[in-house]
């Protein structure tokens, strides 16, 4: 098409050359450039020319993979990247045919895991990659299989054929960059095709990457992905501009479950060599994996533009919503949490509000499945009622779909709660989105994962600082999630007790937050019982009694948590000038609540009954032998003058109803106690005691009848018995 003429020798010895193209070839190429209908002779030239340039193109990649000079090397790869984007439209030769398939391949494998926007923006992708074959070829055309075999030669001076300064993929996106930045051009149009250009890129390492997890045995494909994935690194550093999507890709390669998976399957048909493969592609894999979060990591440190993007991308992997193997996940979180917060001020605000961004994720998975969880769990309920099995633990998931539920936002919770151990003020953050409405799931992963957020921040922060900071944060919707805060951060051994700073601060949180009616919440002191005064519970007794059934009984057990030992002994101040002892012992609990003068503390009478009736009914804190022990320490006092508390007798009948196992020592020892005490002498608890002797009279056990207490009664207190109870 061209014509060349010689001209005049010029004053530099160097004969001047001009080169001139017909007026009618021109004319011919500028119409199949830009016209849709063509003739028939111009179709004709124009398919020619796309078919010579196609395989013209062709040459001078392969020349310059093959190339022994560097220099030559380059400057093909500089040439091929200049006609890649010049000959748009242009379809690859056969030859380079099967890299732009793989391009294909890798843009719609990124399709098939994205959906909403995200789908729409691979959708352009591909079609990006449609109408820029020779593009897309060329930034695949070290990774196909079939052709990278053939085109990768060593250099004569030792040079890598794929470092970045000689990669043909850096040279395709510095290409599209550079015309991103001409004024003369639609910029935003260019700016894109430089985005969607690195996006393929991107995608092509990790198709490569996916493709040697599929077939651990090819070690082509291992070669190729390896490949790949260290020269990645090098070239986006050398790269002008990222973006959030190459960096949300980039995170993908870390999607090594199935291969991890693949490597634990131990089957007799598996053969050693193909165990070991697996084992071999398993590593690999996660090395790659590796290299990504490290990508990501220097990204967060050296490019401001995209720092918050590859941060999010790093949380999102440690917070488990981008998919990856329980390693990587645990990698991605020390990440997170060792170097990038760390590093600086920006860094860690960046942290923050990337785990924020997982956390309000996982409240609203916790809401849009809130109802068909309730469904499940109703129906395991009635199962297991209808089973006879027992009710378990509220903290634990009822049913197959509350403990996938769990299992989803268990990890976001665990990554923000070690964030507020570093920040306590935005533990605000997850106690808000924990009680939004509908966010049970979530409310209840916070819950189970409280006592590691409470015991870190206690340590760190002091548990009384962080105990006030945080009563300070809460809101009334709130205050459940607090109270498993405060109740995780007291210590329950007998070695380690409540300090009295925690106390002090558990006190001055209740004297703030009254209720509805001005009066004093017991539950904000009941985390720090095991630690105050057996002489302040007995003044704040009273304070339980009044308050719900379930609030008294949790009192109850957190007083005697750390006396277990002490259950069945009412114990003696060893110095009477000054108390020491603290908590109270089950026996004690007892012996307090008999001896409460309701009247004095303006506590109902039935109210009073109905406490002491909810201690006999808890079996666990208040057994047969717990009683005994009680109902034996009041009876002893009554021998040396103090009076019967108004309940006891009635506490003594309830007893002999509920644990047949102390009718004998009712029998023989409690109720000649009494007699000895001249309880007959009491109107009230001599009816109780004749009501008593009368149940117990004709028990038909062997041995044990109270005939031989009531044989022991005063002449006069006999006849009056028997005139109320005759013999039968």
């Amino acid at each position: 098409a061209w014509t060349m003429e010689e001209g005049e020798v010029g004053e530099d010895g160097r004969r001047i050359l001009s080169f001139s193209l017909s007026d009618k070839v021109l004319e011919a190429g500028v119409m199949a450039a830009e016209s849709d209908e063509l003739k028939d002779s111009v179709k004709a030239f124009a398919d020619q020319s796309k078919l010579a340039a196609s395989k013209a193109f062709s040459r001078v990649l392969f020349s310059a993979s093959n190339a022994r000079s560097e220099a030559v090397a380059d400057m093909g790869k500089q040439l091929a990247a200049r006609l890649a984007w010049t000959l748009s439209g242009v379809k690859p030769s056969i030859e380079i045919e099967s890299a732009h398939s793989m391009a294909v391949k890798s843009v719609e494998g990124a399709m098939s895991k994205n959906d909403g926007k995200k789908k729409e923006s691979a959708a352009e992708l591909l079609s990006f990659v449609e109408s820029h074959p020779l593009v897309s070829s060329c930034l695949t055309f070290d990774m196909t299989p079939n052709i990278s075999s053939q085109a990768v030669h060593p250099k004569e001076d030792g040079g890598q054929p794929n470092s970045p300064a000689s990669s043909l993929s850096l040279r395709v996106l510095n290409e599209a960059y550079i015309c991103s930045t001409d004024a003369d051009d639609d910029e935003r149009l260019h700016k894109k095709k430089y985005e969607q250009c690195l996006d393929v890129y991107v995608s092509t390492v990790v198709n490569a990457c996916n493709m040697a997890n599929k077939k651990p045995n090819d070690n082509e494909r291992k070669r190729i992905a390896n490949l790949a994935a260290s020269a990645l690194p090098h070239h986006l550093v050398s790269l002008p501009a990222l973006t959030p999507s190459a960096l949300n890709l980039v995170g993908a390669m870390c999607d090594i479950d199935e291969i991890s998976k693949k490597a634990l399957i131990k089957s007799s048909k598996q053969t050693i060599a193909e165990s070991a493969a697996a084992h071999a592609a398993k590593a690999a894999a996660e090395k790659r994996a590796t290299a990504a979060l490290l990508i990501l990591r220097d990204v967060a440190f050296q490019r401001d533009a995209v720092r918050q993007s590859a941060i999010d991308c790093a949380v999102a992997i440690a917070a488990g919503r981008l998919p990856a193997s329980q390693p990587i996940e645990d990698k991605a979180l020390k990440l997170v949490m060792n170097v990038i917060y760390p590093k600086n001020a920006d860094c860690a605000n960046k942290v923050v509000e990337s785990a924020s961004k997982e956390l309000e994720h996982a409240a609203i998975f916790s809401i849009e499945n809130h109802e068909r969880i309730s469904k499940a769990n109703k129906a395991n309920a009635r199962k297991k009622e209808k089973s006879g099995h027992a009710i378990r633990s509220p903290l634990l998931p009822q049913s197959e779909e509350e403990k996938h539920a769990l299992d989803r936002v268990r990890k976001p919770v665990v990554l923000f709660m070690a964030l507020c151990v570093r920040r306590p003020e935005i533990i605000k953050i997850i106690m808000e989105m924990s009680c939004e409405e509908g966010a049970d799931v979530l409310a209840k992963a916070v819950k189970t994962n409280m006592p590691k957020l409470a015991k870190a921040a206690a340590v760190k922060h002091g548990a009384a600082n962080i105990a006030l900071k945080v009563s300070d944060m809460a809101s009334e919707a709130e205050i459940p999630l607090f109270l498993s805060f405060l109740d995780n951060i007291a210590p329950a051994t007998e070695k380690s007790l409540p300090s009295q700073e925690l106390i002090d601060a558990c006190h001055e949180i209740q004297r703030k937050r009254l209720d509805a009616n001005g009066d004093a919440d017991p539950q904000f002191v009941i985390p720090v019982l095991s630690g105050m005064k057996r002489e302040e519970l007995v003044r704040k007794l009273p304070e339980f009694v009044k308050a719900k059934d379930d609030i008294f009984k949790s009192s109850l057990r957190r007083m005697s948590e750390r006396l277990a030992k002490y259950a069945l002994i009412f114990r003696i101040e060893p110095d009477q000038t000054e108390t020491t002892l603290r908590g109270m012992s089950s026996c004690e609990v007892m012996v307090y609540l008999h001896q409460l003068d309701f009247n004095a503390v303006g506590l109902p009478q039935p109210r009073y009954l109905e406490s002491i009736q909810l201690c006999l009914e808890d079996d666990n804190l208040f057994n047969d032998q717990v009683i005994q022990a009680a109902l034996d320490h009041i009876s002893g006092k009554f021998l040396e003058g103090e009076p019967l508390p108004l309940a006891y007798m009635r506490t003594v009948i309830l007893t002999c109803s509920k644990h047949e196992s102390l009718h004998s020592w009712i029998c023989h020892v409690l109720l000649p106690r009494l007699v000895e005490g001249r309880v007959y002498n009491y109107k009230r608890q001599w009816e109780g005691w004749m009501r008593c002797a009368k149940s117990l009279e004709n028990t038909g056990d062997h041995g044990v009848s109270s005939l031989e207490a009531i044989q022991k009664l005063p002449d006069e207190q006999l006849k009056l018995y028997r005139a109320k109870y005759p013999r039968k």
